[in-house]
């Protein structure tokens, strides 16, 4: 086993990942290049430590928190929007992977520590999941799946045993797959985040055992599953989806941040076609000012977020959704605020070299995931805001 000689702090988490940024910021345009990230991205992140930042001790992991993992992933998304999340699903999924049993655990993570595991939610039409003797035969193709270019296993969710008369589930089921049973399609040709890579698998007569899958019922609901019993740190004990877009949401501010900052340096020496300089304008200051404000607020509502999840108390269904709510809106904060960059660039924002095109063209995609849909989420929170009961059915795994 290939056990870290040292667990990194927080504060060691952080200055890794401003090197590794730093690095990164080299590679800006090779991965828009590529449709994927570059190997060399990768091997930062495995050769700092990084991946491993939410990896249980027990597998040679750190085991540290959301917090650190959001300062961590702010950095490198500054640097990057694209490998700010690939870096954050790299780091997220091993999170996840806690929670499956031990057996699959040890099948990945006793041949290597720092395995690469993608995932997909997005079963395509006319997918089939059948239960079959010792576990599941899966047939078809599952979509948008970032980062499975480096991928050595992928995680794909599957509606078992569909009733063809109602489309009701039997079960429904995360489960891993190797890399030898996979094919990648490369449908991910795209005008923005191209550097995720997020194509598609195919899956041809591919059996899945039983100890390789786990409920998503109750791992969204209550946030269990057989792998706490063996990874005991609370950060092991949330619902999936009030923890998880903590990946995404500090990838897309990091980005955001990553705009910002661009753009204000790069106003400190503009000048107009009438040779005026930029910044001496009073509407670029306001617009700047403006700008950076929604950029802390976005900051400061995640930052909030993430503390109630490190207090370890039980989350409910109405805290689960209000979490959810919060994600939501500082991915429209992150989208407005590098909208009003774009909107105060000029004309030259148009041409593809203009890096702010770039960090722009990524926070639009990102910010669209449906983690961050608030029309869902708007619904779901103003029903219960207001004692409305949510539909059980629509509501198992959210």
């Amino acid at each position: 086993m290939n056990q870290l000689t040292k667990t990194l702090t927080h504060v060691e988490a952080i200055a890794k990942a401003k090197e590794v940024a730093e690095r990164i910021k080299t590679r800006f345009h090779l991965t828009e290049e590529l449709s994927r990230q570059p190997e060399e991205n990768i091997q930062d992140f495995i050769d700092s430590g990084l991946v491993r930042l939410m990896t249980p001790k027990k597998w040679g992991g750190h085991e540290l928190g959301f917090d650190t993992f959001s300062k961590t992933a702010i950095e490198i998304g500054k640097a990057d929007p694209s490998a700010g999340w690939c870096y954050t699903l790299l780091v997220i999924h091993s999170w996840m992977f806690a929670y499956f049993p031990e057996q699959v655990q040890r099948e990945v993570w006793e041949n290597n520590q720092d395995a690469s595991i993608a995932s997909s939610f997005n079963p395509a039409p006319g997918n089939t999941v059948v239960s079959v003797d010792g576990g599941y035969l899966l047939n078809g193709e599952w979509g948008y799946s970032s980062g499975i270019n480096h991928g050595e296993w992928v995680m794909v969710m599957g509606f078992v045993d569909v009733n063809p008369e109602n489309g009701a589930p039997g079960e429904i089921l995360m489960m891993m797959v190797p890399k030898e049973d996979y094919e990648i399609q490369h449908t991910w040709k795209t005008v923005a985040t191209r550097g995720t890579g997020s194509n598609h698998v195919s899956l041809k007569n591919v059996f899945v055992p039983k100890h390789r899958t786990l409920d998503m019922i109750g791992w969204c609901q209550k946030g269990e599953g057989p792998g706490r019993s063996v990874n005991t740190n609370r950060l092991y004990s949330h619902p999936l989806f009030a923890a998880m877009p903590v990946s995404l949401s500090s990838a897309l501010l990091g980005a955001s941040i990553g705009a910002y900052e661009l753009w204000r340096d790069t106003m400190k020496s503009k000048v107009s076609t009438r040779n005026a300089k930029v910044a001496d304008f009073t509407h670029s200051q306001i617009r700047l000012t403006e700008v950076s404000a929604g950029l802390a607020a976005a900051e400061a509502l995640l930052e909030k977020t993430i503390e109630r999840l490190e207090t370890g108390e039980p989350i409910e269904t109405y805290e689960k959704i209000r979490l959810r709510r919060n994600y939501g809106y500082v991915a429209r904060m992150c989208n407005q605020t590098v909208k009003t960059i774009v909107d105060n660039s000029g004309a030259g924002i148009v041409y593809e070299g203009n890096q702010i095109n770039r960090y722009w063209r990524d926070v639009q995609a990102s910010s669209m995931h449906y983690a961050f849909n608030l029309d869902m989420l708007g619904e779901m929170f103003g029903k219960l805001e207001l004692g409305i009961s949510l539909n059980p059915k629509t509501t198992l795994i959210v």
